[in-house]
């Protein structure tokens, strides 16, 4: 098995500027497709949560980075995708967003964006609850609101 995801459906990031919770929900979606095709389960396999809520995190701006992770996916397919090895959806170094990805355990990408000071805050939107016991809900992420 290739260490990166497959190219055909990726998200095209590098011609069409997309604000960063269209990208990671378009990016989410093709990494369930390609856990389907894999034979897996995405929703004991896939997740989208803000990165406080997939590192326990507390911080003032933890709210401000979106993650997509798969952990039964391609080995360090996440390092991967956000190097560039699938230049025709990501290139880091050729970068037109407002937002950039990084990787944190391997399974996963992080959408990150440039400006923190101007970046929305998000919010967790639980859509599932856990698969088995001691697993987290299936979450999706939104623009955080005003309570």
């Amino acid at each position: 098995m290739s260490d990166k995801l497959e190219d055909e459906n990726l998200p095209d990031f590098v011609t069409k500027k997309v604000d960063m919770l269209t990208a990671a929900k378009l990016f989410k979606k093709e990494v369930d497709k390609q856990c389907r095709h894999m034979g897996q389960d995405p929703h004991w396999e896939t997740n989208m949560l803000t990165y406080g809520r997939q590192h326990g995190s507390k911080g003032s701006d933890f709210d401000k980075q979106i993650c997509v992770n798969w952990e039964a996916g391609p080995h360090d397919w996440g390092v991967a995708y956000s190097l560039g090895a699938n230049p025709k959806s990501y290139m880091m170094h050729k970068n037109i967003q407002d937002w950039y990805l990084e990787c944190y355990w391997g399974f996963d990408v992080i959408f990150t964006p440039v400006d923190f000071a101007k970046s929305l805050r998000y919010q967790d939107v639980e859509i599932g609850k856990p698969m088995a016991k001691g697993m987290i809900p299936n979450y999706t992420v939104e623009i955080k609101t005003l309570n």
